[in-house]
């Protein structure tokens, strides 16, 4: 089988249509006992292909005494078939959409890799539309593309850290505890919520280790932390004598929390 008529067969076309079509491209204007003979097919193969293909607007029929046939330019023919295709997948497109399940299914996944969790980090700032929140001590060049895309299209962009951190935006909302720089790399902490619908969290130490989901409890446990961090900052800024203390387990052997107080 010529690679040609494989082609044609892609696009809708019989294997004796694609033959009875190729074969009056060629040789011109025939009747269809000449096409069957020329392909050395049965004329009623033929004439049923034929038909399908006179039905389909892909060749001519002229009337006589005879009945002749001719066929259509390549360039018609797939000018209607390219039509043909891009109306059927718009309709596909909007009815099937119709029978989806519109309410979103719930996850939580656990992600590891450094390079993993970054990218997963760009996708949920790339995806906000109303507001993100960031805690992390990332330098925040590594999100500059994704963050700068996410206020020039109207997102809301604030963001927590420890120490000083450099804006890649001079919209982003900056808040951190110190007034120092952030020269400590590489970087452990990164917490992103999206328009309250998507959070992302993950810590880089001896291994890279997060948790991305759509949870409504954990996104709004997240953003919670988040927001706390900066009204707590906020507060001890106001009343620097009335910092609290609880000395739990968590503040004494959590890694993290022994980051932060050595930074504070």
């Amino acid at each position: 089988m010529s690679e040609l008529v494989i082609k044609l067969m892609d696009f809708g076309f019989t294997k004796t249509d694609a033959l009875v079509y190729i074969n009056l491209l060629k040789n011109g204007r025939a009747s269809g006992y000449k096409i069957a003979k020329e392909i050395s097919l049965s004329r009623s193969s033929v004439y049923s292909s034929i038909d399908n293909l006179y039905n389909n607007g892909y060749i001519f029929m002229s009337d006589g005494d005879t009945k002749e046939y001719e066929a259509k330019s390549p360039e018609l023919i797939f000018s209607q078939i390219e039509k043909k295709t891009v109306e059927n997948i718009n309709i596909l497109k909007t009815e099937l959409s119709k029978m989806m399940l519109q309410e979103e299914k719930e996850f939580v996944y656990n992600l590891t890799g450094f390079e993993n969790l970054l990218q997963k980090a760009k996708e949920i700032i790339n995806q906000a539309n109303l507001e993100i929140y960031l805690n992390t001590d990332f330098n925040l060049n590594l999100f500059e593309k994704e963050l700068c895309d996410a206020i020039e299209r109207g997102v809301r962009v604030i963001g927590f850290s420890f120490n000083k951190m450099a804006k890649p935006h001079d919209k982003i909302e900056l808040y951190s505890r110190s007034e120092n720089e952030e020269t400590e790399y590489p970087s452990h902490r990164f917490m992103c919520v999206a328009d309250m619908k998507l959070a992302l969290m993950f810590s880089h130490r001896e291994e890279t280790l997060g948790l991305y989901s759509n949870n409504r409890l954990i996104v709004k446990m997240i953003a919670e932390h988040i927001h706390s961090d900066i009204y707590l900052t906020e507060y001890e800024r106001l009343e620097p004598e009335k910092r609290v203390r609880v000395n739990t387990i968590h503040e004494q052997h959590n890694s993290m929390v022994l980051d932060d107080l050595k930074k504070q």
